[in-house]
């Protein structure tokens, strides 16, 4: 019983990791946006953090004055850094770059 809960956790710490970093990427990333670059927290409808390749973990945030565009953030040496955002038709003026 002892070897059965020990492999649960094993099996389980690698996801518990992901989701907390994931969740705690979100916290920062909405803390960056409401304090340093000003954004009224009513205008950010959604921030969803992305496992992914590189860099491994980000967050994608969505506006309400632009739905149709995700704009990616990842945290490097404790600061948050914004990424591209989501590709649109060329000449299109991004209103939170």
């Amino acid at each position: 019983m002892i070897f059965a809960l020990l492999g649960l956790f094993l099996l389980s710490s690698p996801f518990i990791y992901v989701k907390g970093t994931l969740v705690s990427l979100e916290k920062k990333v909405r803390h960056y946006l409401i304090t340093e670059k000003n954004i009224d927290e009513k205008l950010i409808v959604r921030i969803d953090g992305v496992f992914g390749k590189l860099p491994v973990f980000g967050a994608g945030v969505v506006f309400a004055d632009e739905p149709d565009v995700r704009y990616y953030y990842t945290e490097r040496n404790g600061k948050i850094i914004p990424l591209q955002p989501s590709f649109k038709h060329r000449g299109y003026k991004y209103k939170h770059k």
